[in-house]
């Protein structure tokens, strides 16, 4: 994997990243450059417009495809089990900075590059090297390092096909904006601990559809939470012109849930009694999962409700597992007593009509583990089903 990357020098001494061009839609962004910590990410970097000042420096970047498959591979993860930092850009490794050359060196002019401000960020691919600029409809999965504090205004505009993005603790300084029209943009990992505070709240400030935050440490994810998504409108109140707020959804209480930046669980279990009224099952059903999937600071009247709000939802459970082939969840379902014999059962035929054979067979295995049979001449087989 090879980037092209367009930047500068901040007064900090650090490096804002102005553009960037790659060879495939899913970036690791460095932490250094030329040795120097990367710290912002400017305006419009990449959004469909560019917005580059009329001195410049680009940097290009050899990165082992095997470390950014692996990357990548992590971002899409759905339950993050087992992710490892190195795997979301938490460390880059040592070759990977060691591949880093400078074509230009600081101060470049733009006329010297060959390629002038307006011609970058036309949303065309440039004619070096093969690569494409991670503008626009190209970029789908971004890391961004830990060293990063700042995200400029419009940083993500119109990135329309941008659907996860990785972000460290330090990140606490969001430009107005940063994320309009990214409508694709469903999954946000955060690299923290636990009582770490961070930008989050910002960034739940800018995004109104349903987001999936994971956070993740050390030791690799440590809780999820859905935010579902809210809605915004004023009426006028005559004669004095004034407007009034409306807001529907409890994602926009959801997303109040924090003291002092730092999260705070037990504020939002409180939102999911009046959610179960207005929220669609399946955006239910993914914040009780999540809760119990990943209880971190969770309470024992809390837990109650989400597990009685799955057992009464089992069938749409059953759907959701069977839909995504996530077997691991049927597994917890059943270890956490939310599934009952029929469930799974009802999951086999699901598996079966969708010919789906493996899932068929673990299906059966956790029916016969969970809900034996007294007599085991009696206990299910394929031919049953």
């Amino acid at each position: 994997m090879r980037y092209e990357i367009y930047w500068e020098l901040v007064a900090d001494g650090g490096a804002r990243i102005l553009r960037v061009y790659g060879t495939t839609p899913e970036a690791v962004l460095p932490k250094q450059i030329e040795g120097i910590p990367v710290t912002e990410i400017g305006a419009y970097c990449f959004a469909a417009q560019a917005r580059l000042p009329e001195n410049y420096n680009r940097t290009q970047i050899e990165m082992p495809d095997t470390a950014a498959e692996s990357a990548g591979a992590g971002m899409r993860s759905e339950t993050g089990e087992g992710m490892q930092p190195e795997s979301i850009g938490e460390g880059m490794q040592p070759e990977i900075a060691a591949g880093m050359r400078s074509e230009t060196g600081a101060g470049m002019q733009p006329e010297k590059t060959g390629m002038q401000p307006e011609s970058i960020g036309a949303g065309t691919p440039p004619t070096v090297s093969g690569m494409r600029e991670l503008a626009g409809e190209y970029p789908t999965h971004i890391v961004i390092p830990d060293t990063v504090g700042k995200l400029g205004n419009f940083a993500f505009y119109n990135a329309v096909s941008l659907q996860t993005l990785a972000i460290g603790r330090r990140l606490t300084e969001i430009g107005s904006d940063a994320f309009m029209n990214c409508r694709n943009l469903h999954f946000l990992l955060l690299r923290c601990g636990r009582g770490e505070g961070s930008g989050l709240r910002q960034i739940l400030a800018q995004i109104s559809h349903d987001l999936e935050v994971s956070f993740a440490g050390e030791g690799g994810v440590w809780a999820k939470l859905l935010f579902p998504e809210y809605y915004e409108s004023y009426d006028e109140i005559a004669p004095a012109h004034l407007f009034g707020r409306n807001i529907e959804g409890e994602g926009f209480r959801a997303r109040q849930s924090f003291r002092d930046g730092v999260m705070d669980f037990a504020q939002y279990d409180v939102i999911f009694p009046k959610a179960c009224a207005e929220e669609r099952e399946e955006t239910l059903c993914g914040l009780a999962l999540n809760r119990l999937r990943y209880p971190v600071e969770l309470g024992k009247a809390p837990r109650r409700l989400y597990e009685e709000y799955l057992t009464a939802h089992a069938a749409a459970l059953c759907a959701l597992l069977t839909g995504e082939r996530d077997t691991e969840l049927a597994e917890f379902l059943c270890r956490e007593h939310i599934f009952a014999r029929a469930d799974l059962e009802r999951c086999i035929r699901y598996a079966a009509g969708d010919e789906w054979a493996e899932g068929s067979a673990y299906f059966l295995r956790l029916l016969n583990q969970y809900f034996p049979e007294k007599d085991v001449a009696s206990r299910y087989t394929f031919e049953d089903f």
